[in-house]
């Protein structure tokens, strides 16, 4: 331990702050603003007061104005008021600021629709605060090939690829100056450099020097220790120990077979005192006895069952048939039966035919059966 002191105390230690570092990437972006010239046809992009970037554009063919109608460029201080087709690709077609799902190429022949991006600007002075109303955008077109001459009918187009450079630059409330003349003389924008990382020294420490060797310290007493039921404790030699505790343990009992159930004579005395008089006790030595109940007598009606079926014979199931039961004169009464009750039946029938066969010869109708009336015959 005392060697890893010495390695550590006799170097230098360089700490670099990390904070410088956060500090140039959370530093606060550039401003950008817009310029635009209608005399040199060409768009700048400004970032803290320097050039930055220079396109080519076209302004409205009608010249510079605000009124409604005459198809003419605003000049003066506008700002970014709506940024529209941020996903669209290049030459996407943009109708009512909506895109169509028509994509064409740079100078289509026979179109000029607006395409690619729109950038909506809003006048903040008297002499261009009809722009937003107007509809005055700065946005892509298809004919590329006559930008840089004022060609448009009021905004400000540009080609496909520099409009969406200018419209990932800009931001909402970006401010848009639309001058007549040529641009002044600018700066060209250089980047700051981030700040270097500061190294801080710390100062050198003397080495601590080794411990001197001491004399083997002297062995502690013998402490004498004794274990109890809660926590073990360490008490000094001149503390007596406590006597030891003997366990309790029940002295062992041999079980006692009782018919199926081995029980123990505590357990057999327990339970007999403890269950005496109650139905639990039953079995027990000293529990009272179970009476037999007697065997249920035989049914009285197995003849009636065993006429329902008379010829049943099955050599394995059950038939309610006795096996040692003569049925016979049984079946032979209730074959006479139904023999009388059919003949009565018979009887019965025939008689009703009879007593109507009499009724239709007395019937004055009897002449529809072929008969005629005795009385009308002359």
């Amino acid at each position: 331990m005392q060697g890893l002191l010495q390695k550590v105390n006799g170097a230098f230690v360089a700490v670099f702050f990390c904070a410088s570092f956060a500090a140039a990437q959370e530093a606060v972006p550039p401003s950008t603003s817009i310029v635009i010239s209608v005399a040199e046809q060409k768009l700048v992009v400004l970032r803290d007061g320097a050039l930055w970037k220079k396109y080519p554009i076209s302004t409205s063919k009608y010249g510079v104005g605000d009124s409604f109608g005459s198809y003419k460029t605003p000049v003066g201080q506008l700002r970014v008021c709506e940024k529209i087709g941020e996903e669209l690709a290049p030459g996407s077609v943009i109708k009512e600021r909506r895109a169509t799902g028509e994509v064409l190429p740079p100078n289509a022949p026979g179109r000029d629709p607006i395409v690619t991006r729109v950038i909506w600007l809003d006048g903040l002075e008297e002499q261009n605060h009809n722009a937003r109303s107007r509809g005055i955008y700065i946005h892509g077109t298809t004919e590329e090939s006559k930008l840089g001459k004022p060609v448009s009918y009021g905004c400000i187009r540009m080609r496909s690829k520099d409009v969406q450079e200018v419209f990932e630059e800009a931001t909402i409330d970006t401010p848009v100056m639309i001058v007549p003349e040529k641009f002044p003389r600018y700066a060209k924008y250089t980047p700051p450099k981030p700040p270097k990382p500061q190294a801080i020294a710390l100062a050198q420490t003397k080495p601590v020097p080794p411990a001197a060797k001491s004399a083997p310290a002297t062995p502690l007493p013998a402490i004498a220790s004794f274990t109890t039921t809660t926590s073990p404790k360490m008490v000094g030699a001149a503390t007596p120990a406590p006597a030891p505790v003997a366990l309790y343990r029940p002295p062992p009992v041999d079980p006692t077979p009782h018919g199926h159930v081995v029980t123990t004579e505590i357990s057999t005395s327990a339970m007999s005192r403890a269950m005496q008089g109650s139905i639990l006790s039953a079995g027990l030595p000293d529990g009272p006895k179970i009476p037999a109940l007697p065997e249920p007598p035989a049914p009285k009606d197995v003849p009636r069952f065993g006429r329902l079926a008379p010829n049943l014979s099955h050599e394995k199931g059950l038939s309610l048939q006795a096996p040692n039961l003569d049925l016979a004169p049984a079946l032979q009464a209730a074959d006479a039966n139904a023999d009388a009750q059919a003949a009565a039946a018979r009887q019965q029938q025939q008689g009703a035919t009879a007593d109507n066969t009499d009724k239709d010869q007395n019937s004055p109708i009897a002449f529809r059966n072929g008969q005629t009336d005795p009385k009308n015959k002359q």
